[in-house]
């Protein structure tokens, strides 16, 4: 019955039937569409979806997908959403006006394809049934895609995909390409984060950013008359934007929380004792990296959180478009500490579930560290990037900057990362 409706919702006719009812000569889509004997869907000509939508799309299917495969390809289906998520962020910073929706869809069916098939053996006779429907859409529409994607065939409209998202969740009561940026469970869940991070109580001073950066300027001429300003930099280096003398001060308050944040998400996800070390100079190393232990800098006079042209945020510039609904964009960019525990979170994702369990660190110049910062900016299909002989010269950069950064932290010599404040 569940599969009669799904298939039900996908019964309209294409353009192509339509105009040549009226004895118009059909679009050159539908021409494509009716070479390649595709199923009937709803809507395939008109306008494509946008990036949010098929954003929205990408993560209903995977997230549905991810409760209905087995344990053992729960982790291939994390790794081929993320590096999707990855491919997104860039595809956003570099469209130029283009829409990169029938990329992004040939590029994320190609990770995806693999392993829905593998999955769909194991899977009860219904459960398979709608999901050999969706892979035999998907196939022809990637088969279009192939074959026509420079002459920009492939129109995947909102109304297709809903009715490829129904095909394997037709009792869905929600709107498949409902964009939200809260915090979603069941995608934490599918990447084995577990419960969602908790807000620091304590972390922020309460204080706006344009007011505070007046009472510290102030306060640092007269600071017996202006005490709040004072008390708001003591406790954590939220809202604050050290000048030169506050420096020492300001870097040691930032390492005492980096420090803290490795531990506790080092204890959350029971990291074996032996590898507490490396952890935690990894946090520290890419904090620098990143950022150079700063959450906050001064636009004019207004204290506004450190963000990148592709959407990253804070201390660890952590991205809103790749950690879209695992992480609160809001207290990514507001609060040091929570920024501080979800970049470390990341990390021992891409230490754990990457570096280690796929021994980054037994490969020929093949380095732990190394490997999870690798994945940590580029996605998991990046762990070994930066021991492959060609690679992005930018991207090269970037890898042999942490290296040399993490040689200096696993030293003790973090506190040299006050070398970015000087002019």
């Amino acid at each position: 019955m569940k599969l009669f409706v799904g298939l039900a919702l996908m019964a309209a006719c294409f353009a192509q039937a339509v105009q040549a009812s009226e004895g118009r000569p059909a679009p050159p889509t539908a021409q494509l569409v009716a070479a390649f004997q595709l199923p009937q869907l709803p809507g395939l000509s008109g306008a494509s979806a946008d990036w949010r939508q098929w954003d929205a799309f990408f993560t209903f299917v995977v997230k549905q997908f991810g409760q209905d495969v087995p344990p053992s390809l729960k982790d291939p289906v994390g790794d081929a959403f993320l590096d999707s998520r990855y491919e997104l962020t860039s595809a956003i910073a570099t469209a130029q006006g283009g829409n990169p929706v029938p990329t992004l869809f040939l590029n994320g069916w190609q990770r995806l394809s693999p392993i829905m098939t593998q999955a769909v053996a194991a899977m009860p006779a219904q459960t398979a049934s709608q999901y050999a429907s969706f892979i035999g859409i998907a196939d022809k529409l990637a088969a279009v895609g192939q074959q026509g994607a420079q002459l920009g065939l492939l129109q995947l409209t909102p109304d297709a995909l809903r009715g490829m998202a129904r095909l394997i969740q037709p009792s869905s009561a929600g709107d498949p390409l409902a964009y939200t940026t809260n915090v979603d469970t069941g995608l934490r869940g599918l990447l084995g984060l577990e419960s969602p991070l908790a807000a620091p109580g304590g972390g922020r001073s309460g204080l706006p950013g344009r007011l505070l950066a007046g009472l510290q300027a102030a306060a640092r001429l007269a600071p017996w008359r202006f005490p709040e300003a004072v008390a708001a930099e003591a406790p954590a280096p939220n809202q604050w934007v050290p000048d030169e003398k506050q420096l020492p001060a300001y870097l040691r308050k930032v390492r005492a929380l980096l420090v803290e944040s490795s531990d506790q998400v080092a204890e959350k996800h029971k990291l074996g004792a032996s590898y507490r070390p490396l952890f935690r100079q990894i946090v520290l190393t890419a904090a620098w990296q990143e950022t150079c232990w700063r959450q906050f800098v001064l636009q004019g006079k207004t204290v506004t959180p450190m963000t990148s042209a592709t959407g990253d945020l804070g201390l660890m510039q952590v991205n809103r478009h790749t950690w879209r609904g695992v992480y609160d964009l809001d207290e990514l960019g507001d609060d040091i500490g929570y920024n501080g525990n979800a970049g470390g979170e990341i990390l021992i994702y891409y230490l754990v579930r990457h570096a280690i369990r796929k021994g980054e660190d037994k490969h020929p110049g093949g380095n732990l560290a190394r490997g999870t910062y690798s994945a940590y900016n580029g996605g998991p299909g990046q762990l070994g990037r930066y021991r492959a002989v060609k690679v992005n010269p930018a991207l090269r950069k970037v890898d042999d900057a942490f290296w040399e950064k993490f040689q200096l932290v696993s030293a003790g010599r973090e506190m040299e990362v006050q070398r970015c404040y000087k002019k």
